[in-house]
């Protein structure tokens, strides 16, 4: 498949292979932009090695996702939120998506209930970008949309060496 000319056919081509993640198709993950700075990660059915969670063992009638999952789900969702909005600003349309990168400094998490269901999505949403820093939020529901877990991280953010970006 050959890159896309357009700037912004790019950053699209790049967003659709979000879902391409060899990590992602392992855990069963599904990941949509729903809007810039946006993104929900879904887990459209648990697996049994998902199970175990609030000190349950991990056998199917437990039914208690594990914590872990909660927490890889909520580092998806916020950390592609903040992707999105970073492929929103007008430098990014002057890079290779490719070449931007961000990692987690900090990600906190409140367990408000105990994760209970077929299937979770975990919502992100952006906070505040800034040249080397950006800030988000979450919820993490349950099938029936009850809030089980809330987060809030901060990443920070890697432009390419030769592109100097406009602090915001």
């Amino acid at each position: 498949m050959s890159t896309p000319a357009c700037p912004q056919d790019r950053i699209t081509a790049w967003k659709q292979k979000w879902n391409e993640s060899p990590f992602l198709k392992a855990q069963g993950l599904e990941v949509k932009e729903t809007g810039v700075g946006r993104v929900t990660v879904r887990l459209p059915q648990v697996q049994p090695t998902q199970l175990g969670g609030g000190g349950t063992d991990n056998e199917l009638n437990s039914g208690v996702l594990n914590g872990g999952v909660i927490s890889y789900m909520f580092d998806g969702a916020l950390g592609w939120a903040i992707m999105s909005a970073l492929m929103d600003l007008p430098e990014a349309k002057e890079i290779n998506p490719t070449d931007l990168r961000q990692f987690t400094i900090n990600l906190d998490i409140t367990f408000l209930d105990a994760a209970m269901g077929s299937h979770f999505e975990a919502h992100g949403r952006i906070v505040r970008v800034s040249k080397s820093t950006a800030f988000a939020e979450g919820d993490f529901v349950d099938a029936n949309g009850k809030v089980c877990a809330t987060a809030k991280g901060i990443w920070r953010v890697f432009w390419p060496r030769n592109k100097i970006v406009a602090a915001r």
